[in-house]
């Protein structure tokens, strides 16, 4: 996805398999403690991948793939906003050009979950071109007691 961070080089880990491996045992939480922020940010794109799930849920890839990317280009709150869902987990930006710069962060995260997420959601041919239930079982629990939609 296009944005400020860079592409990462090698066969390594990334932020966003990150997010999605641990999606499903991070969604069995109650509580959550927080070491760092990119444990803030973990909890920012597992609401979001909630979010993505309960978006596709009885959809074919194609329509998937279509309906998180629209999503990833949706307007957003960011921290310090009047109603972002994590008041106190994420800091404020101190300047105008410090939320942008996260602003555009988080875009390119959220287009790049997209994409891997519809990957990983549809990748068992049994389940006849619909999303994993094993997967969609977690769009109806809440992460925090939170949800980006109810």
């Amino acid at each position: 996805a296009k944005g400020p961070a860079p592409a990462m080089k090698g066969d390594g880990v990334d932020m966003v398999d990150e997010i999605l491996q641990f999606f499903k045992p991070n969604m069995l939480y109650r509580t959550f403690d927080v070491q760092g922020p990119g444990d803030r940010l973990l909890i920012y794109f597992t609401l979001y991948v909630h979010q993505c799930l309960k978006r596709i849920n009885k959809q074919t890839k194609d329509k998937a793939t279509k309906t998180l990317f629209a999503l990833s280009q949706e307007s957003f709150k960011i921290p310090g906003d009047s109603g972002f869902i994590l008041p106190g987990f994420i800091p404020n930006p101190k300047t105008t050009t410090e939320g942008d710069l996260w602003k555009s962060y988080v875009k390119q995260l959220r287009e790049e979950v997209g994409h891997r997420l519809c990957e990983i959601v549809y990748a068992e041919p049994e389940e006849g071109g619909m999303p994993s239930k094993w997967w969609m079982m977690f769009s109806k629990r809440k992460f925090l007691n939170k949800s980006f939609e109810n």
